[in-house]
């Protein structure tokens, strides 16, 4: 987190029921778009939950039983949007991507002329880093003419990502990935196209969730609850940083981490994945079953924190972060106390 943040993040939380606190959420949503390529008719949906409640409150807002939807499943994150769909009753199918394997043009084409009204995607898949082709996924959801619904939690503002150039008629995204500050605060930014056929016309029965009354309160700045206020704080000065800084600057910044670190980790004996990786994270793959060892000597012995694996990789995989403040500095000092922490974990 940037220290700028931090210091927003110590600041006094203001009464937001103002003129002032509109001003900034309008501000915010200005940025938030013109980062994303929203278009402009695009609405956007400000919600104090965790990105799965923004993915649950898409799906009630804006499919029911009546549509059939194809989900990329690649690992625990595109298996949440299988999940939820069962919980509503969605029907779905799934395009099941193992953790060796790259998405391609041909998996989507055998799902062509089936009736799907909906495609829906983790364009990063964080628990894998892989990084999805999102014009392939495009040009499918354009010639079978369906909706597009992508999870960029920990894409946007990482890599490119363009929402009119795609078609994408939801975006959504949450306060800790991208743009670096607390979590607690998702967002869900709808094309006109899908406020028009879906949000409209769909009679959702749900008080917290109904994207109607947000889009109506955010007519004037406000949200129809409380909201994460500090969050919301720490958001508008973040897209600042951004905007400041410039969106391109900020990409390459971030790229440049990743690409150093994956140089960097080959002097160790780890593998790192051959598909299309996004910048927010590396995945390293240990040989021996020594992942959880790593992870905890790091953590306990040097106050340094990667990302663990759950699941059947667990022991071989952990998973490092290139973004906020992340240097090269910082790649330095992580592959000498990996290093460290993989011959501890051996012995």
């Amino acid at each position: 987190m940037r220290k700028e943040i931090m210091e927003v993040g110590g600041q006094l939380v203001p009464y937001f029921r103002t003129p002032e606190f509109s001003e900034i959420m309008l501000d915010s949503d200005r940025l938030l778009k013109k980062f994303m390529n929203a278009g402009r008719d695009a609405q956007s949906i400000y919600l104090t939950c965790s990105g799965t409640g923004a993915m649950e409150a898409t799906i009630m807002n804006c499919f029911t039983k009546n549509d059939k939807v194809l989900i990329v499943d690649g690992g625990t994150f595109g298996h949440r949007f299988v999940d939820l769909c069962k919980v509503h009753g969605i029907p779905h199918d799934s395009i099941c991507i193992r953790f060796d394997e790259i998405l391609t043009e041909k998996h989507l084409k055998k799902y062509d002329n089936k009736g799907y009204t909906a495609v829906f995607v983790n364009i990063d898949e964080t628990s894998t880093g892989q990084l999805y082709d999102i014009k392939i996924i495009s040009d499918y959801c354009k010639r079978n003419d369906t909706y597009l619904v992508v999870d960029a939690i920990s894409s946007f503002l990482i890599d490119h990502y363009d929402m009119d150039t795609y078609d994408v008629d939801a975006t959504i995204i949450s306060s800790q990935k991208g743009m670096c500050i607390a979590p607690g605060l998702s967002v869900v930014v709808l094309s006109d196209r899908i406020v028009r056929e879906r949000v409209k016309k769909i009679d959702i029965k749900n008080l917290y969730f109904n994207f109607n009354e947000y889009m109506k309160d955010f007519e004037r700045g406000q949200t129809p609850f409380t909201p994460c206020v500090g969050i919301c704080m720490e958001m508008n000065r973040a897209l600042n940083l951004i905007e400041e800084m410039g969106l391109e600057n900020l990409l390459m910044s971030i790229d440049k981490v990743a690409k150093d670190f994956r140089k960097r980790v080959k002097e160790l004996p780890v593998t790192i994945p051959a598909f299309p990786l996004s910048s927010a994270i590396t995945p390293i793959i240990f040989k021996d079953k020594i992942a959880k060892k790593v992870f905890n000597i790091l953590k306990d012995k040097y106050d340094v924190y990667v990302n663990p694996t759950g699941g059947d990789r667990e022991e071989y995989v952990l998973r490092v972060a290139h973004i906020g403040d992340t240097t090269i500095e910082d790649n330095k000092m992580l592959i000498d106390l990996l290093r460290k922490a993989i011959k501890e974990a051996k012995s």
